[in-house]
């Protein structure tokens, strides 16, 4: 982590905002902020979030979802990452959180060390992977990967260069500027990736791609 951090808690319940935020302030070198209620669109436009490296993300606030009041966050002009902060199964909102841009789900049952670690990782650009779900993912290329033939000679180079530029965590629209194709053709080289793999999601064509060598 760098040597300095700031993070911003957005939950609706007071005494976990301020526990929170408590819990990691201890730790030399963390700054926390917490957002105070309204959680609405048009509240959340009007605030600056370039000083924050992180924002925990409470899943349920009130009249809107955290996972909704991330999208309007992740649209706007910033580097901080959004990382869901939940009391309920992270597994459950693991694959959507990623599919939009979130760096992951974290238990709000968490440590404090494995909090601030997930918390530099997602800093970092990475992505913890809780075990069980790739477990699930491990067990799925095993009974579903191509039986007769290499699957790195299944794809070709258009969508080897797609899934190495998935993996950076750009949008279809940045993907195309970068290969100097069309959105188009990379809607329709996904669904053929997608359909490839047998898998519904980005993060799992990249996991899977990873795993059998299509990408480094």
């Amino acid at each position: 982590m760098k040597e300095k951090v700031n993070i911003l808690v957005i939950d609706d319940h007071p005494a976990v905002r301020e526990g929170t935020k408590a819990i990691l302030k201890a730790e030399p070198g963390v700054q926390v902020e917490c957002l105070n209620p309204p959680y609405t669109n048009e509240a959340i436009e009007k605030i600056d979030f370039t000083p924050f490296d992180a924002i925990l993300m409470d899943l349920n606030l009130g009249e809107i979802n955290g996972i909704q009041l991330s999208k309007t966050i992740l649209n706007m002009e910033h580097s901080c990452k959004v990382i869901l902060y939940t009391g309920y199964d992270v597994a459950d909102y693991f694959e959507e959180a990623i599919a939009l841009g979130i760096h992951g789900a974290i238990s709000k049952t968490e440590s404090k060390e494995r909090l601030l670690s997930f918390i530099r990782h997602a800093i970092n650009g990475d992505i913890i992977v809780p075990y069980q779900y790739f477990k699930k993912l491990l067990s799925h290329k095993q009974s579903k990967v191509v039986e007769t033939l290499s699957i790195n000679n299944v794809f070709n180079d258009r969508e080897k260069a797609i899934l190495k530029e998935v993996e950076k965590g750009l949008t279809n629209q940045e993907i195309a500027d970068h290969l100097h194709l069309s959105k188009r053709s990379i809607e329709y080289s996904l669904t053929s990736i997608f359909n490839k793999l047998n898998v519904s999601t980005r993060t799992e064509a990249v996991l899977i791609a990873k795993a059998e060598g299509i990408i480094e």
